[in-house]
């Protein structure tokens, strides 16, 4: 053997040791050459590096189509999807640092049988209790308005047990915080969901934060752990349709993919939801969301991975772990140690979240299957009914519509965009032109589901006579079966300007 021939054997032996140890590690993993196909390459997210064939032996780079392609078996190893820089597989990456975690419960009496574990309102107690804080930023139920999120502060323990419960919406609870500080608040506590507390963040890390020279308020953030926030306006009357009554339900809580609601806590749920069945209700900010665990907050509290009744607890800071420990030393909350948290639960949920940031175009736009059994998502047709008017939804800008006229088409193309952040259900466009005082060629649309920010073109046939558009006024007008007419508005056509 030649000296050159046992340096290349040297060379290939050591290749083979690292390869065989990281399959070794991965082996077992669902991770895979599918999975790479699926997230990344047809995603549309491949940087076309070509890592996922250089370190896989059975892959190899096709330079024709820019993705890799199998020549021979894939055992399922997960080396390609391991090293693939667009995937995210580092537990760090997933849920954010963290000093360590426990699994917690609550000790206070009234608190037992309440959302989950209890856990935050138990810390909120010990710190009033102890002085640590003045007031607490939380969100509380409208009781005006039953299950509709308001942001209050609280200065008391007696106020945090009152608080205690999840609203699953979104809170103006930064505007709380904002206040506090205003009312000369020196120690906060605010509790809020990741997009809140990276706000508290930004404003207290940024060199253009609000309140990073502001040292006189000390603001400790707690986190819930969220997947998806729900827009209270579809969700709720989606509800009342399923013959729930808001001023009944004294529960709300999300386990195991679903929704459940009850009237009595310690009963089993009235109703119970599936989470992909809700998804057309959810708020469209979350389409873009992927934290799923507060990764920016103090502490960091949810309900997955722990188990019945507990919650899964994640110190960042240094004062966050002083606080768990010593609450649960003076008996305010029971605590585990961090093996006993299911972390596998967590890292799978975190993982989707994670994901979206790749997938938000297939999030934010739903296909709809071209199939015969279905009925069609838009329907155009004469006008043979009106559509009742009512109330539009308050002052919220529902809808947002614009025109231009095709003139090889002779056509009025209508672009429909919802402005309102959640589906809206059987939408009539009802297009008309209007000469003096009368109406003449009305047209319905009926669109089956318009979703969050999508925009729909649809086409109105303008009057022509002897081959030129006769341009006249054109009423549009919106209405769904839920919340009446919604929009109204008169176009005046006019031909172009020639140049």
């Amino acid at each position: 053997m030649t000296e050159n021939q046992s340096g290349e054997d040297e060379k290939h032996s050591q290749y083979d040791y690292s390869f065989d140890y990281i399959q070794g590690k991965l082996e077992g993993k669902k991770d895979s050459y599918g999975m790479l196909m699926k997230e990344i390459v047809r995603a549309g997210i491949c940087t076309e590096c070509g890592t996922c064939a250089a370190v896989c032996p059975v892959l190899e780079w096709d330079h024709l189509i820019g993705e890799p392609k199998l020549i021979g078996k894939c055992t399922g190893c997960g080396i390609c999807y391991n090293q693939c820089p667009r995937t995210i597989t580092d537990p760090i990456q997933l849920i954010g640092d963290f000093k360590t975690g426990y699994v917690g419960n609550t000790n206070i009496p009234e608190v037992i049988g309440g959302q989950d574990g209890g856990s935050i309102t138990s810390l909120l107690c010990y710190m009033f209790d102890e002085h640590l804080i003045d007031a607490a930023v939380v969100t509380m139920k409208d009781p005006k308005n039953p299950w509709h999120p308001i942001a209050q502060i609280i200065s008391s323990k007696e106020d945090a047990i009152k608080s205690s419960g999840s609203i699953y919406c979104h809170s103006q609870t930064v505007e709380a915080l904002m206040d506090a500080i205003r009312q000369d608040y020196r120690s906060i506590a605010f509790v809020g969901t990741p997009c809140n507390i990276d706000a508290v963040y930004k404003m207290m890390s940024s060199p253009s934060g609000m309140l990073k020279y502001f040292m006189r308020a000390h603001v400790l953030t707690i986190g819930l752990f969220c997947m998806d926030s729900f827009s209270p306006e579809a969700i709720y009357s989606f509800f009342k349709k399923e013959g729930l009554d808001l001023s009944k339900i004294k529960k709300m809580d999300i386990n195991k993919g679903k929704f459940h609601v009850y009237y009595d806590p310690k009963a089993e749920p009235i109703k119970s939801f599936t989470i992909k069945s809700l998804h057309k209700f959810k708020s469209s900010s979350c389409n873009f969301c992927t934290d799923l665990t507060a990764e920016n907050a103090d502490i960091s509290v949810g309900s997955v991975g722990s188990g019945p009744n507990k919650n899964t607890i994640f110190a960042r800071t240094g004062i966050g772990t002083e606080i768990i420990e010593d609450a649960a030393k003076k008996g305010y909350l029971t605590i585990e140690p961090y093996d006993t948290i299911n972390l596998n639960a967590v890292l799978f949920l975190a993982k989707l979240k994670k994901v979206s940031q790749y997938n938000i175009q297939k999030r934010k736009v739903f296909i709809v299957k071209d199939s015969k059994e279905e009925e069609p998502r838009i329907e155009t047709k004469p006008e043979s009914d009106q559509t009742p008017v009512s109330p539009a939804l308050g002052t919220r800008k529902v809808l947002r519509v614009s025109k231009a006229i095709n003139e090889v088409e002779k056509v009025l193309n209508i672009s429909l965009t919802n402005a309102i952040g959640h589906v809206l259900e059987n939408l009539k466009i009802r297009i008309v032109s209007v000469e003096d005082l009368f109406e003449k060629r009305p047209w319905i649309t009926t669109i089956k589901e318009l979703f969050p920010y999508e925009t729909i073109e649809i086409g109105y046939p303008l009057e022509v006579q002897e081959g030129e558009i006769i341009y006249e006024n054109v009423l549009v007008e919106a209405s769904t079966d839920e919340y009446g007419k919604i929009y109204s508005k008169s176009f005046k056509l006019a031909p172009p300007e020639k140049k």
